[in-house]
């Protein structure tokens, strides 16, 4: 098996209420030791520190701002060759995500997408069908190196940054490998 050096980003504003859930669901790649488990907050929020060292997550504070901003900002103050941003309610299993970003960074693929829970039968169908990623990001795993080669996320865009970055990747040519839910 492969070493991976990676970094798992949740966004605290975005995951909200659930945080402490999907903390706890990324936890134990922390353990591993192959991963590094980073909250970004620009909330200030008092609750988040004792929140964070409960799951052995990091908390960086980041200036208000929309999320791609605030993900490049994070990404600029930490290390690791696989970039992990899991989308609230899709990583079921730390397993799972640690299979992809071994692959990420075995070279295997560039971007791996963590998809919805919610597909439906048609859906997923569709996707395959069409070999091209949903507008909407279900969760990303990749690559530091194609992160920087195409300028990270888009500063400008909030919920849409996770998505753009993924359109991006995809016309740019990054393999993708598509993970069914």
């Amino acid at each position: 098996m492969i070493d991976v050096t990676g970094c798992i980003l949740v966004d605290a504003r975005s995951a909200g209420p659930r945080l402490p859930r999907q903390l706890a669901i990324v936890a134990p790649l922390v353990r591993a030791d192959a991963f590094s488990l980073r909250v970004v907050d620009d909330t200030g929020d008092p609750r988040l520190p004792r929140i964070v060292e409960r799951y052995g997550a990091r908390l960086l504070n980041v200036s208000p701002a929309p999320l791609g901003k605030r993900l490049n900002d994070a990404i600029t103050r930490i290390s690791g060759e696989v970039l992990i941003f899991p989308d609230i309610g899709n990583t079921t299993s730390a397993e799972a995500l640690s299979r992809l970003a071994v692959e990420v960074a075995a070279g295997a693929f560039d971007v791996a997408l963590l998809a919805p829970l919610q597909l439906g039968s048609l859906q997923r169908l569709l996707a395959r069908i069409r070999r091209r990623p949903r507008a909407r990001s279900e969760g990303l795993c990749l690559s530091r190196a194609w992160f920087e080669r195409i300028g990270g996320c888009d500063p400008a865009l909030d919920a849409d940054a996770l998505g753009e970055l993924l359109e991006r990747l995809s016309a740019c040519g990054a393999r993708l490998k598509p993970v069914e839910p």
